[in-house]
Formats: C-alpha cells, sequence, structure tokens
C-alpha cells in the first residue's frame, strides 16, 4: 500500500505539474459555472420564500397568525411570514454573494459565501440537535396546532383563502387517514358535531366511496365503514419510518445546498 501511494502521489504531482494553463483554465471554468448554477437556484428559492412571505403578511387571510401567533400561552412566538421574509432575504444574500464572487472572480464576496455557508451549517445543527431534544415539545405543539386547524376547518371566517381546508383535504386524501388521532378529533369542529352526532368530511372518505358526496358528511363516524379510521399523525409516521432512507437523503441534499 506504500508502494501505491507513493505511486499515485507522483503520478497525480507529475500530471498536474504538466498540465497546460487551458486545461487548467477548463477546470476553473467548470467549477466556475457550477457555482454560478448552484447559487442561480438558491437566487430563485430564496425569492420565491421572500415573495411568499410577503404576499403572506399583507394578506388578509389569518391562516398563519391564527395557527402560530394565537391568542393565550405562547402567543406572538412564531410568525410565519416573518421567518419566510428573514430566511428569504438570507438566501437571496448568500446566492447573490456566490454568483457574483463566481462571476467577477471577487475573492472578498467569495469569503462573505463562505462565511454565509459556514453560518447555515451551523444553525442547521444547532436547529437539528434542538429537533431531537426537543421531540416531545415540538410533537405536542405541532399536534395541538393541527388540532386547532380541525376547527378552523370550513370557516370563512378564519379560513378566508380556504388553505387550512385545502391543506387538511389534501393530507387525509394523500395519507388515507382521519384527523390527528382518528375520525373522533372532528368532533372538536362545530360544523361537524351535532350535539355529539359526530360527522367527517368527504376527504375522510375511503378512495372506493370518495366519489359520494355524502359518504362522511351525513353518517356517524362511528358506524361509517366508507371513512379511513387511522389518524393523520399515524400515518405520516409510518410514512417517515418506511421511508427514512428516502428522508434522510432529502435532509442530506438541503444541508449540503
Amino acid at each position: 500500500s506504500g508502494i501505491n501511494a507513493e505511486y499515485w502521489h507522483y503520478y497525480i504531482t507529475n500530471n498536474l505539474s504538466n498540465m497546460s494553463s487551458e486545461d487548467r483554465g477548463c477546470c476553473d471554468k467548470c467549477a466556475k459555472t457550477f457555482i454560478m448554477l448552484i447559487n442561480i437556484i438558491i437566487i430563485l428559492i430564496g425569492g420565491a420564500i421572500l415573495g411568499a412571505g410577503i404576499y403572506w403578511q399583507l394578506s388578509d387571510t389569518g391562516f398563519y397568525k391564527e395557527i402560530f401567533n394565537h391568542e393565550g400561552a405562547g402567543a406572538g412566538i412564531f410568525n410565519v411570514p416573518i421567518v419566510s421574509i428573514v430566511i428569504g432575504s438570507l438566501l437571496l444574500l448568500v446566492g447573490l454573494a456566490g454568483f457574483m464572487g463566481a462571476c467577477c472572480e471577487a475573492l472578498f464576496l467569495l469569503k462573505i459565501y463562505m462565511a454565509f455557508l459556514i453560518i447555515i451549517m451551523l444553525v442547521e445543527i444547532i436547529i437539528a440537535v434542538g429537533c431531537v431534544a426537543m421531540k416531545s415539545s415540538v410533537e405536542t405543539y405541532a399536534t395541538e396546532r393541527t388540532m386547532e386547524m380541525i376547527g378552523f376547518y370550513g370557516d370563512d371566517t378564519k379560513d378566508e383563502a380556504g388553505i387550512i381546508t385545502k391543506t387538511i383535504d389534501e393530507i387525509q386524501e394523500n395519507f388515507e387517514c382521519c384527523g390527528v388521532y382518528g375520525p373522533e378529533d372532528w368532533s372538536t369542529n362545530e360544523a361537524y358535531n351535532d350535539n355529539g352526532l359526530v360527522t367527517v368530511p368527504t376527504s375522510c372518505c375511503t378512495t372506493q366511496y370518495a366519489s359520494e358526496e355524502d359518504c362522511g358528511s351525513h353518517i356517524r363516524q362511528e358506524d361509517n365503514d366508507k371513512i379511513y379510521k387511522t389518524g393523520c399523525k399515524t400515518s405520516m409516521m409510518n410514512f417517515v419510518e418506511n421511508n427514512l432512507l428516502y428522508v434522510g437523503i432529502c435532509a442530506g441534499v438541503i444541508v449540503i445546498f
């Protein structure tokens, strides 16, 4: 192995020293182009997040403020539009610094770009460790907010743009589930609880009966075999566990970029 190491060291050193300036220029151009393309993607993502944050902040719909800035304990702690604006702005700065630094070969901008990347990497690590350490608290918070969303389902005063309704319908249809823990969770929504007579939205219906408009709206959920009985929390946890490899790969890609 020592002979092989010496051979490869000699081979690489010798070839690099004999590499023409034209070859090196080609490698530099490829690296430069790659960095510029990556940062164009970062700029587009940052711009999209920033634009969405500004739109949400100026929008009349109370969706995000109702869910994350509800009255009572914890009010005003987490504001989705403001966080989106901050994250989008940072991504734009990072992308512009990297793009301009590579395009103009400005060492100062490239140093700023690298500093941003290091900071972002550290923040991601801290957030990941925090989420693991506070798993139960994060899970409880997410569950409580989701239960609130069920209460706002179909309420035009709380869900003016229909975002909550569409989101819950998509989740229940795609994950083949109903409610957070089960169909009984819909008792928290006054529109689906008529003095103890609990019904569920059509999105809780199984694929076979999804075309029936009254499959969940006019039948007691306890006696209804046409709806999903599994809660979405369980279904989503099972999905993550069954696709842990792909989730890990996606998380790795997000961390890298």
